[in-house]
């Protein structure tokens, strides 16, 4: 714990330090006297941002016969943001999501279905928006690299999906069907059962998402490309105040990239090597300084103020008390209809 806290601290001193060395005491100065109708209007694209997400959760949960107050939604999802960005990886936001759902009345397999269909609209969305922020591209006088680069990404992640859905059978045997393991060891059988009993319930959630409708499927997505688009909308924002615009694709196309990317350094948000790729790819267009201010500006956006309200939301979610489950599942998650179906 100890270790996790001390990553935690160099990964925001470095979103602050590397900043400061590409612009020094110049950047400094204009962040600090930087208008504060910027600073508002930078605030609310985050707060934008932010109600997206929490009106996402809150169609989903109701969708599912969970029904908390929006109040308590929209704190479910700034803790669950606190997660995300202060851990390695992004591991614990799947953990706090699973918890506060939970709490909020939600069974296992709606929390888990709920978690899951929040993660897939997210790749959804990015698997809409980088080949057409990457047409934009091609169509002005930027780097063609950066178009490569979204389809690229694009691509990876449909073929993952059709992976998935092609090996599915193959898994769904392995996991469920009678296999000589299972017939020496009853245990391992039970476990089967219980896990098989989860997945049909996993899916039957899901079937009563999809049954929502095109206009329910069409409005969950619609708030996902708002709270992304938004929340990566504060680096544009910033650079336009600054009096250095540039094409919202390109942002889009260098933050996708550039977190994505450092998720995988397995420092919480990227604190640092964020910073460095962001300053590298821009330096071709605009100034040091600029950046440096910028980067400033986006960071107190996405990443302080951002943990500052998860900060207050786990607050408050620790003094409410847990809502009692009012869905149609049982305390395990599990729907009280036999098991006959097979998993598909």
């Amino acid at each position: 714990m100890r270790r996790a806290g001390l990553l935690i601290v160099a990964a925001l001193g470095a979103t602050l330090a590397v900043p400061l060395v590409l612009g020094g005491n110049e950047a400094l100065w204009q962040t600090l006297h930087f208008p504060a109708a910027g600073y508002l209007a930078i605030l609310a694209v985050i707060a934008t941002s932010w109600f997206a997400r929490a009106i996402k959760l809150h169609l989903l949960l109701h969708r599912l016969n969970v029904r908390p107050r929006f109040a308590r939604t929209l704190a479910i999802s700034l803790a669950t943001d606190f997660a995300f960005i202060s851990t390695p990886a992004g591991i614990g936001g799947y953990a706090a999501s699973l918890y506060y759902l939970r709490r909020a009345g939600a069974s296992v397999s709606s929390a888990t279905t709920i978690t899951a269909a929040d993660q897939g609209l997210d790749l959804l969305f990015f698997t809409v928006a980088l080949p057409i922020a990457g047409l934009t591209v091609i169509w002005s006088d930027l780097a063609p690299t950066l178009a490569i680069v979204g389809f690229g990404s694009s691509a990876i992640m449909i073929a993952l999906a059709l992976g998935v859905l092609l090996a599915r059978r193959t898994l769904s045997a392995w996991l469920f069907d009678t296999n000589p393991f299972g017939e020496r060891r009853p245990r391992l059988r039970r476990m089967q059962e219980t896990l098989r009993a989860f997945v049909i319930s996993l899916r039957n959630n899901a079937s009563v998402l999809i049954a929502g409708g095109p206009g329910f499927i069409a409005g969950v997505f619609a708030l996902t490309a708002l709270q992304w688009l938004s929340r990566y909308g504060v680096l544009w924002l910033a650079l336009a105040l600054l009096d250095h615009p540039v094409p919202f694709a390109l942002t889009l196309l260098l933050q996708s990239l550039v977190l994505h990317a450092a998720l995988w350094t397995g420092v919480p948000a990227g604190g640092g090597g964020a910073e460095l790729g962001l300053s590298a790819l821009l330096a071709a267009w605009i100034p040091a300084t600029s950046i440096a201010t910028a980067l400033l500006l986006w960071r107190m956006a996405t990443l302080y103020s951002c943990l500052l309200a998860g900060a207050v939301a786990i607050a408050i979610l620790a003094r409410r008390p847990t809502a009692q489950n009012t869905n149609v599942h049982n305390a395990h998650g599990l729907r009280a209809t036999p098991v006959k179906e097979g998993v598909n």
